[in-house]
């Protein structure tokens, strides 16, 4: 076979649009003229007052972690999601990666007719299911609306279904009660189809976490984000919950030494801090309230939607708050799929906050 034939033989690669995610200081920063270092970014649902560092051993950056360190972190983890067991528990180098991998990894463990994405959402997973290859078809729809519609694509009898759905959801912090959760699994189940449930941003709401149940759901997967509920996002760990059988499968497709030892000395220890997340779960939730106050008194935007990581505001004039707020070195978060949209994450010091209320007083039309 000659190089040209080889050559054509390669399959064309997947072209996606690309995705505009919160975070991007450094493009903000090329935009503005404002130094990387000089920026509040707001643009995230990131807790900003982290889990503290500890000190950490030499040893955990200079070899391969142990299998014994993996077992503790998925124990910590499993008895923090309130899982069965740890058999129940994959956990990798972010729930992105998981993400990504899941289209590739579910395709052989079931016959896959159609991806249904309820939304809008986080764009990724629509994203990676095209990757993989999958026809996807989305679903938006106001918060109130997204039970009734993922409950009609369960009931409709069709089999090789996969359902996504993110909840809270990101960007309108729409919460589905476990309650219907649970039951949107077992439609699932009785037509052989499949429920994978994003959790990321769940974690001030532990009782609504549908974790516990896991055993009792053979056809649903649940994704779990470690980095943002304890404000180490750059950790990188990911977990998802899912039956014990699928799990070991999973976890060989991901491979040994998957997470760097250091993030799961730190994610061990945080996830056993339960004073630390009381006392987390209590400020976030006045910071949520008093995040609201500042932008609704000081401008025409309306809180549409939150959880305890962000809040979601609407108004004409969106544009022109985020552009204000980027003068002043603040980056919030826009939306390619509707400008009347903007979404805020919690300052964190005392500083930030004053700086934040201080552009706010500053703002005029």
């Amino acid at each position: 076979m000659t190089d040209k034939t080889l050559q054509k033989a390669q399959p064309a690669p997947i072209e996606t649009p690309a995705i505009h995610h919160g975070g991007a200081v450094d493009l903000a920063a090329q935009k503005y003229g404002i130094a990387t270092e000089n920026w509040l970014d707001l643009s995230t649902g990131i807790n900003p007052v982290g889990y503290p560092i500890p000190d950490i051993a030499p040893h955990h950056w200079q070899r391969l972690p142990l299998g014994s360190e993996l077992a503790s972190l998925k124990q910590a983890a499993s008895r923090y999601y309130q899982l069965p067991s740890p058999d129940h528990l994959v956990c990798t180098a972010g729930t992105q990666s998981l993400i990504q991998t899941i289209p590739f990894w579910l395709r052989d463990h079931a016959q896959i007719s159609s991806v249904h994405i309820l939304g809008p959402t986080y764009a990724e997973h629509g994203r990676c299911w095209e990757r993989a290859g999958h026809a996807c078809t989305r679903h938006d729809s106001t918060a109130r609306d997204r039970l009734d519609t993922a409950r009609s694509l369960l009931e409709a009898g069709d089999t090789g279904n996969v359902v996504i759905l993110v909840n809270p959801n990101n960007p309108d912090g729409g919460l589905i009660p476990a309650t219907d959760i649970e039951n949107l699994s077992k439609l699932a189940g009785h037509n052989n189809n499949w429920l994978i449930v994003d959790e990321a941003f769940i974690d001030c709401e532990p009782d609504q976490s549908i974790c516990p149940l896991i055993d009792t759901m053979p056809n649903t997967l649940v994704l779990r984000s470690f980095g943002k509920f304890f404000g180490l996002a750059g950790i990188r760990i990911g977990c998802v919950a899912l039956s014990p059988a699928l799990a070991r499968d999973l976890e060989e497709r991901i491979g040994p030494w998957a997470i760097p030892g250091p993030s799961m000395h730190v994610a061990t220890l945080a996830f056993g801090n339960r004073d630390w997340q009381h006392a987390t779960r209590q400020r976030l939730n006045e910071d949520r309230q008093r995040l609201e106050a500042i932008v609704t008194d000081h401008s025409p935007l309306k809180c549409v939607g939150a959880t305890s990581l962000f809040l979601l505001f609407e108004g004409q004039r969106a544009g022109i708050i985020a552009d204000h707020l980027a003068h002043a070195g603040i980056l919030v978060r826009l939306f390619d799929h509707d400008e009347t949209k903007v979404r805020f994450g919690l300052p964190g010091r005392k500083d930030d906050w004053d700086r934040l209320e201080t552009a706010f007083k500053t703002l005029r039309f």
